[in-house]
């Protein structure tokens, strides 16, 4: 008997998910169609992948991001055909840029239908560009699964050649194979009719077995190193990277970090870990000898500059293939070869260096120590009083433009752990609560979100998720009521409409949001600023659901607290 159209779309989405939770995938997020009924299908029927019904494909994509980022498996996309890929096309981007894996996969109309005016119909394939790791045409892969349908129903074996089409999609999305990790894109044209009513027959086929062989090739690469003789002072610039191996050998050679909020800034002690490195560097003039550095380009502009101005002693170590760098030395190395190169040149460098610099930074700590006491309505103060109140081990999204540069700036070094997450691949604002409910969908911690007005706006119908998906979140609005990210351009803010186009402020009450999508809400206004940390503390304890707590700020004040910082702070250093 040779298969029906239908029972030939079934049989192949529910081999392919199959496969795809053997290899270890959790995670589905499914937005309704028509076309991707068979794949709908196919993850109704099983239990190994977690699947979740989401309204809007930008949501569903940020969302798998998120989870990645807890989870570290690719989750599935799944889509129908249409505008509904074109609306992944942000997180892919992002998942792209961060080198964050996914997996992707999108229903379409039959080949012979595009460009003849079917409704719905576009041109899918490579409808992402150069902003997927690999694009795969299902086209072949269903075709030869017809073609063999009646071997495989009388056989009861997979003879198709789907199992390559899975592994190969899943080890690209590692990148297991030497390349970046990333997204990968699926398009399966699926012929009517779509649904399937009776699905029993096809539970008895057998699946290949199906695994993942490390192949990665082991090339000993001929590095050039830098010359470390005659430094004297040399510095670590590590942003998101956290092997503790680079905390031994900065104590070991006496080398100071100025280490991210990405990196291993909360969860390890070491003095040599160095967070103030923003005032240091607006009011120290360094001159360093030997820049080294792990991980992407930092958030800080004033780090930026100091790379900038000393790129050909800069020394940037990355296994990864770098796709959005422009620095002139990259050494293929890790940091286990810096130790044992620095151990072979018997690298030494006199405490003295080192010492300054955590002198500087002591200066900046007891400042802020004091400073933060006199409770303050200041973005940065808020930050770090929600990161200090956090529970070890917790889970943090903080978001873009404002926040994580208010993040990387006042919050210091600290031994309990924080998992610290963002979308820093192209640092947009536009799914970042979506993000935040993918990474909170293992409920086993305490998940926060801190976000700033706009992007809070620009998301919020993402927060519909609150029905329908079982998540502990924490979400801190910082609203300063407008993009006050753009009060730090010089000279833009005395641009006659510079409210009406540039900070946007919007008229809508988050009390309001909060009840429509059934969250918890709470909020600091100006006047009861001092209740801050308990308010922290009780949504700490809540470990359900999304509660909104809107933490109000004065721009205004905001600014002019800013400049009495740097003033202090430079008299301090002087």
């Amino acid at each position: 008997s040779i298969m029906n159209i239908n029972q030939v779309n079934y049989y192949f989405s529910k081999l392919m998910m199959t496969y795809l939770s053997k290899l270890g995938v959790k995670y589905a997020f499914v937005s309704p169609g028509s076309r991707n009924t068979p794949i709908s299908l196919a993850l109704s029927d099983q239990k190994v992948i977690n699947t979740h019904n989401i309204i809007d494909e930008r949501s569903s994509a940020y969302m798998a991001l998120g989870s990645y980022k807890t989870n570290k498996y690719p989750a599935i996309i799944v889509t129908t055909s249409g505008t509904a890929v074109a609306n992944l096309f942000p997180a892919v981007i992002e998942s792209y840029m961060s080198k964050t894996p996914m997996i992707i996969i999108t229903a379409d109309r039959p080949k012979n239908l595009v460009g003849t005016g079917a409704n719905q119909t576009i041109n899918q394939n490579h409808i992402f560009g150069s902003y997927v790791n690999k694009f795969f045409d299902a086209d072949y892969y269903i075709n030869d699964f017809k073609k063999k349908s009646d071997i495989l129903l009388n056989e009861n074996e997979d003879i198709s050649d789907l199992n390559q089409l899975v592994l190969e999609a899943f080890k690209i999305a590692m990148g297991s194979n030497g390349g970046n990790k990333g997204p990968v894109h699926i398009n399966i044209p699926f012929e009517k009719p779509l649904h399937l009513e009776n699905r029993e027959f096809i539970n008895s086929i057998n699946s290949k077995d199906i695994k993942i062989l490390d192949n990665k090739i082991n090339q000993s690469v001929k590095i050039n190193y830098p010359v470390v003789k005659n430094i004297s002072k040399p510095i670590i610039i590590c942003t998101d990277f956290s092997n503790s191996e680079i905390i031994k050998v900065s104590e070991k050679y006496n080398i100071p970090i100025f280490m991210e909020c990405h990196g291993l800034r909360y969860g390890v002690k070491s003095n040599n870990i160095i967070s103030s490195y923003e005032f240091i560097c607006s009011y120290i003039d360094l001159k360093p000898d030997l820049i080294i550095r792990f991980g992407r380009k930092p958030i800080s502009n004033k780090l930026n500059e100091l790379l900038e101005n000393n790129k050909n002693i800069t020394h940037l170590f990355s296994k990864e293939k770098n796709i959005n760098d422009d620095a002139k030395y990259i050494l293929n190395a890790n940091i286990e070869d810096l130790s044992s190169h620095l151990k072979d040149s018997n690298f030494g460098i006199d405490i003295s260096w080192l010492n300054s610099i955590i002198d500087y930074q002591k200066i900046i700590r007891d400042y802020f120590d004091i400073f933060f006491k006199k409770t303050r309505e200041h973005e940065g103060c808020i930050i770090n009083k929600i990161v200090s109140q956090l529970p070890s081990n917790s889970n943090l999204l903080i978001g873009n433009s404002s926040p994580i540069r208010d993040l990387d700036k006042f919050s210091f070094n600290q031994e309990k752990h924080i998992n610290i997450f963002s979308n820093r691949g192209v640092s947009g604002i536009d799914g970042v609560i979506s993000t935040a409910i993918g990474m909170s969908i293992d409920k086993k911690y305490i998940n926060s979100l801190i976000i700033g007005d706009i992007s809070f706006y620009y998301d919020m119908s993402s927060l519909i998720n609150n029905r329908m998906i079982p998540v502990n979140l924490n979400i801190f609005i910082i609203n300063n009521y407008g993009g006050h990210i753009f009060d730090r351009l010089e000279g833009l803010s005395t641009e006659q409409n510079y409210d009406k186009y540039w900070l946007t402020p919007v008229k809508v009450d988050i009390k309001d949001i909060a009840k429509s999508f059934g969250c918890e809400y709470k909020k600091i206004d100006l006047k009861s600023f001092n209740q801050i940390d308990n308010t922290i503390e009780e949504v700490n304890k809540v470990r359900q659901g999304i509660q909104l707590v809107e933490v109000e700020v004065n721009s205004k004040q905001h600014h002019l607290v800013n400049q009495q910082i740097n003033r202090q702070i430079k008299d301090l250093l002087s």
